[in-house]
C-alpha cells in the first residue's frame, strides 16, 4: 500500500507509538519476572534500586549517568511503585515521538527518501528492543533537535539542545566541532557561551554542592574497563599486558586522529555528515559499546540510507551480542559459552560497522 505523502507523518508516528510501547512491554514483563530478566532485560530495572534509596543524586549518593538522566531517574522514583516505569515510559514516548516530527522535518530539507524513516528509525530493531532499555532515546531527541535547528541556522537555541544531550549522555557534543567548522568564528563566541551557559544551569548546583560527586560522573568513564561487549575487551584478552590507561591513550589518539580528518576532509559535504561519520568513528574505536548506542547512529541512517543487509546484519548482530552476554552475566560466572558466543558476535560486530562506515565514507571522499 502506497502511503500519500500528507499521511506519511502520521503513519512514521503511529509506527513510532507501536515499536516504544512494543519496547515498553517487554521491559516491564522481564522487570517483573514475568519472562526470563536475560530476555526482558532493561537497565531500569537495577537502576530502580538507587533511584529509590534516600536522598538526592550527586549530593548525597553516586550515579553514574549525566544530571538529566539522574534527575530524570530521582523525578520518576518521587511516584513510587509501578508510576517509576510509566513515568519513563511517557518521558521515552514523548522523547521518540519528538524525533520523529523532527526527522521528518529532517528529511524534507534534505530530500531524503521517506521509507528510510520507516527502515532505519520507525520500525529499526534498536528501537525495538532498546527505546526502553537505558535512558538514550533523550540524548537522542536532544541531538536531532539540534541538528535541526543548526541547520535552520537558529544556533543558539540548537547550542542549547546540543548541551541538553551532552547533559545526558556525552556523545553529543562531537557535534559541536563539525558545526563551529561551517560558522564564522565571531558565531563560535555565541554558540560556546549558548553551549557553556546551559552547561551551567544544568549542572551547577550539583558541581557547587558536592563537586567531587558530580565530577564522578566522568571519573567514573575514565577508569571503568572495557566491557564484554567492546572490541577492546577481546583484544584484553589477547594482550594481558594492557591496562586500561593504555587503552584510554590509544582510544584517544586513534579517535581524535579519525576525528580531525573526517572533520577537515568531509567539510564540504555538511555538518551533519561529518557529525554522523564522528559518531560513527566514535563507535568504532570506544572502549565501551553497550547494545543501544546504535540509537545514536538511526537517525543518521533515516537521513543518509545504507545497505539494508548490512543494516539488518549489524542490527541483528548487535542482538545476539546483548543476548549471549546477558546469559553470561546471569549466570554469576567468571567463564561460560555463552561469553564466547558473545565474542564472536562481537568482532562480526565490529565487521559489518567497519564495512557500512568504509561504504558511507568512500563515496563521500569522491564527492569531496
Amino acid at each position: 500500500m502506497k502511503i500519500k505523502k500528507k499521511d506519511i507523518l502520521k503513519y512514521l508516528i503511529i509506527t513510532v507509538i507501536f515499536s516504544v510501547s512494543f519496547c515498553f512491554i517487554v521491559k516491564y514483563l522481564g522487570i517483573k519476572k514475568i519472562i526470563p530478566w536475560n530476555i526482558g532485560y532493561s537497565d531500569l530495572g537495577p537502576w530502580s534500586n538507587k533511584a529509590f534509596e534516600k536522598g538526592f543524586p550527586y549530593a548525597d549518593k553516586f550515579v553514574e549517568y549525566p544530571v538529566i538522566i539522574g534527575i530524570t531517574m530521582h523525578l520518576a522514583s518521587r511516584l513510587g511503585g509501578n508510576f517509576y516505569l510509566y513515568f519513563h515510559y511517557i518521558i521515552f514516548l514523548a522523547c521518540a515521538i519528538i524525533s520523529t516530527i523532527y526527522l521528518y522535518k529532517l528529511s524534507e530539507i534534505m530530500g531524503t527518501n521517506k521509507k528510510y524513516l520507516f527502515i532505519f528509525w520507525a520500525l529499526a530493531p534498536s528501537l525495538l528492543w532498546f527505546s526502553f532499555y537505558n535512558w538514550d532515546i533523550i540524548a537522542v531527541m536532544f541531538s536531532i533537535l539540534a541538528v535541526y535547528y543548526y541547520k535552520e541556522r537558529k544556533d543558539i537555541l540548537a547550542a542549547i539542545f546540543l548541551s541538553l544531550g551532552f547533559s545526558t549522555k556525552m556523545y553529543p557534543v562531537l557535534f559541536l566541532f563539525p558545526v563551529l567548522l561551517h560558522r564564522r568564528f565571531k558565531d563560535w563566541i555565541r554558540i560556546g557561551m549558548a553551549f557553556l551557559g546551559t552547561f551551567l544551569a544544568v549542572n551547577a548546583y550539583f558541581m557547587i554542592n558536592n563537586f567531587t560527586m558530580w565530577y564522578g560522573i566522568y571519573g567514573f568513564h575514565s577508569q571503568r574497563m572495557p566491557n564484554p561487549d567492546s572490541i577492546w575487551w577481546i583484544i584484553m584478552q589477547f594482550i594481558p599486558s594492557l591496562n586500561v590507561e593504555t587503552v584510554n591513550t590509544l582510544t584517544l589518539i586513534i579517535f581524535a586522529s579519525g576525528y580531525l580528518i573526517v572533520n577537515f576532509k568531509f567539510r564540504k559535504k555538511g555538518f551533519i555528515f561529518a557529525s554522523f561519520m564522528s559518531v560513527f568513528l566514535f563507535l568504532l574505536v570506544n572502549k565501551v559499546f553497550s547494545p543501544q548506542y546504535l540509537l545514536w547512529l538511526l537517525p543518521f541512517f533515516a537521513l543518509f540510507g545504507l545497505n539494508m543487509i548490512a543494516f539488518y546484519l549489524m542490527e541483528f548482530l548487535n542482538l545476539a551480542v546483548l543476548f549471549s552476554t546477558l546469559i553470561h552475566i546471569f549466570s554469576f560466572q567468571e567463564f561460560t559459552t555463552a561469553l564466547v558466543y558473545s565474542s564472536v558476535f562481537v568482532v562480526l560486530r565490529h565487521i559489518v560497522l567497519a564495512y557500512a562506515f568504509v561504504k558511507k565514507i568512500i563515496p563521500a571522499r569522491g564527492a569531496s
